[in-house]
């Protein structure tokens, strides 16, 4: 029954999508939503939970050229529903339907779980809804609250025996996600050549995924938990670790499986969205688990996530864009700083075990929601 569960979870938690999945929720919802003829659209009202909002702010929408909102909104008109996530595959993108559409655009945020609605007025009223998660897909809460049961040895059993369906989805985020990795994001972004072979290795490939995907390249990602950027931070560091050192095809699988485990067990226990960046965060409690596992067993795991708790906890997410690679880069160096440190427990938040760090890093999480409403107060009054 237990690893029942966690099959289930991870065949719901580990999904495809192109661009950030913010996004990707806004123009699929839309898509779901739209009339034959986009320009008999008289009014389009799109409600939006705060992390939604923040998120699709900034950030490049694939196939468009564009950044923000308005181009997820138009890429939902011009994609097609049956394609998911990845919605704005195959699209061409029309400016003039952007111009036609932008003064018929209203924007509502609201406080809520991830949550899109689109209300379109043209020949009648059109309403397409998602919410719970970014592919609507979502688990019961009592599903997730038994997961949040679990302990981490209950992830270390599993792995050494993983279901053959989730070794294949396992195989394919390796493929997608270092296609994500190229190619390398510019210089004239971040000029990084460290001594540390390994470390260099490791920041440059996931720091050019995130980029490629901020910008809106057109290439999928693997998402974890509702985020591509925490997937790319889950699996990126522990492949690049892999390519530069072992190459053990098997050792890899098996840790990312505990990176994807163990990633998914910290959203549970903060959420999809927050004001505390989770690519860093969840994603990295997720790339230090699998690290931690493929370098010395399951030994030093506990060790290595006490570390990264006294480290990165509480950095700000203010919304998906191209700096997120920087805070990434960020993220990369102190997940494998924490591999090799050792902090004891009387230090600030860090838990006693792996259950406790991670709920201790959620109560925080929890804790910051305000800061999004200022967050949000700042992005609304840019002069873009």
């Amino acid at each position: 029954m237990k690893d029942e569960l966690i099959t289930q979870i991870l065949k719901n938690e580990i999904v495809k999508a192109l661009g950030c999945t913010e996004v990707g929720l806004i123009g699929h919802t839309v898509a779901k939503a739209k009339p034959k003829d986009p320009y008999s659209i008289e009014k389009i009202t799109l409600i939006l939970d705060k992390g939604t909002f923040k998120n699709a702010f900034s950030v490049g929408v694939p196939n468009t050229g564009k950044f923000g909102i308005i181009p997820a909104v138009v890429g939902g008109l011009l994609g097609k529903k049956e394609n998911g996530l990845e919605v704005f595959k195959d699209i061409k993108y029309d400016e003039n339907l952007e111009d036609y559409i932008k003064n018929r655009l209203k924007i509502e945020v609201i406080d809520s779980d991830v949550y899109c609605k689109a209300i379109i007025k043209a020949d009648k009223i059109y309403e397409s809804e998602t919410k719970g998660s970014h592919s609507g897909k979502s688990i019961s809460s009592e599903l997730k609250n038994t997961y949040k049961t679990l302990k981490l040895k209950d992830f270390i059993e599993y792995i050494e025996d993983i279901p053959e369906d989730i070794v294949n989805i396992i195989k394919q985020t390796i493929e997608v996600n270092k296609n994500l990795s190229t190619p390398e994001l510019p210089k004239d972004f971040m000029k990084l050549n460290l001594k540390d072979d390994i470390l260099n290795h490791m920041i440059k490939k996931t720091t050019s995924a995130v980029y490629n995907r901020m910008i809106g390249m057109n290439k999928p990602a693997m998402a974890i938990a509702g985020s591509g950027n925490m997937g790319l931070t889950a699996t990126l560091p522990i492949i690049a670790y892999d390519e530069i050192t072992e190459n053990d095809k098997e050792k890899l699988i098996k840790a990312l499986t505990l990176s994807a485990l163990t990633t998914i067990y910290s959203a549970y226990h903060s959420s999809y969205i927050s004001a505390m960046c989770g690519c860093v965060n969840r994603g990295g409690i997720g790339a230090v688990s699998g690290l931690s596992y493929y370098i010395f067993g399951e030994n030093r795991i506990e060790e290595s996530i006490k570390s990264f708790t006294a480290n990165l906890p509480g950095i700000v997410c203010d919304g998906g864009k191209i700096g997120c690679a920087l805070k990434i880069a960020s993220g990369v160096f102190s997940i494998y700083l924490s591999l090799f440190s050792n902090v004891p427990y009387n230090n600030g938040i860090v838990g006693k075990n792996f259950e406790e760090c991670i709920k201790n890093i959620g109560k925080i999480a929890n804790a910051m929601s305000p800061v999004d409403d200022v967050i949000i107060e700042i992005l609304k009054n840019k002069n873009l």
